[in-house]
């Protein structure tokens, strides 16, 4: 039997230890308490701000807050969708990587994608200042949905460039 493409042992690996590696980042940016994940979320907001508004300086300092204080919440935001997309499709390809074309994989990976979240969220209730919100988890569901759909289209994409280079190597 001849491997096909998705299915070798270093792809097997290397989408094992990525997606490993996202967990650890998501665990570490939840780990954070309130301060230090204001502060990693600030840095960005301000750069938003600096792009989204221009006159930002001149504005009263109640004016700024508001700014400041909706920027961030979209960021925060923005970043749970994002990182869970990119774990989402990491799962898909890990899984894909070990158990080829098992008919309901991009249900699985949005499950534990999804549990994952949740217990994310749990473990911020006991993080200082920070708190687990069940909007949280539908947002980062959303992006683990996201990535295991644009996954399983980059997997036929890849796939169908290896069968034309390699005709005769079958999955068996």
């Amino acid at each position: 039997m001849n491997q096909v493409s998705w299915q070798r042992p270093w792809i097997r690996a290397a989408t094992t230890l990525l997606t490993l590696a996202v967990m650890i980042s998501i665990f570490s940016f939840s780990s954070e308490n309130a301060e230090a994940s204001d502060a990693t979320s600030g840095v960005f907001a301000r750069a938003v701000i600096s792009v989204l508004y221009p006159e930002y300086d001149r504005e009263t300092p109640e004016q700024q807050r508001r700014i400041y204080d909706d920027v961030q919440h979209y960021v925060r935001k923005s970043a749970h969708f994002l990182i869970y997309l990119i774990f989402g499709g990491m799962i898909r390809l890990c899984l894909f990587s070990w158990f080829g074309r098992f008919q309901l994989l991009n249900l699985a990976a949005w499950g534990c994608g999804t549990l994952f979240s949740v217990t994310d969220e749990l473990h911020q209730l006991m993080i200082d200042g920070r708190s687990g919100q069940w909007t949280d988890v539908l947002l980062d569901s959303a992006g683990v949905m996201a990535g295991v759909i644009i996954a399983r289209l980059f997997i036929t994409f890849t796939e169908r460039i290896y069968r034309r280079k390699h005709p005769n190597d079958r999955p068996g």
